[in-house]
């Protein structure tokens, strides 16, 4: 298996669940800031209609540092998340399709 010398992704785990309405404006916000090409939200939709949103995966450009983004989001998620949140940096989706990708045909 081949990885990348420098980890691509971000993962900002706020320390709360938040509402999907600030986690969207949170998300277009991070969308925008320059070095970043994706991001992707772990949303929870409860029977209610609801929903709560409990983790960020930003996935960079190519040529970006993850430690130069971070200092870019650093301001935007203590304003956002005042109780707290936690920032890593590694690989948090899958690099290639898995097995179980081609049985239930979402790969070919």
């Amino acid at each position: 298996m081949s990885q990348s010398p420098h980890p691509r992704e971000i993962e900002v785990m706020p320390r709360r669940l938040m509402s999907s309405k600030k986690a969207t404006d949170l998300s277009a916000i991070m969308r925008e800031t320059d070095g970043v090409e994706e991001v992707l939200t772990h949303t929870i939709k409860y029977s209610g209609g609801g929903a709560v949103t409990g983790r960020f995966i930003l996935v960079l450009k190519e040529g970006f540092k993850p430690e130069d983004v971070i200092e870019k989001i650093r301001p935007v998620c203590e304003q956002s998340m005042p109780y707290g949140y936690d920032i890593r940096v590694g690989q948090f989706t899958k690099p290639r399709p898995t097995v179980k990708d081609y049985l239930r045909g979402l790969k070919r």
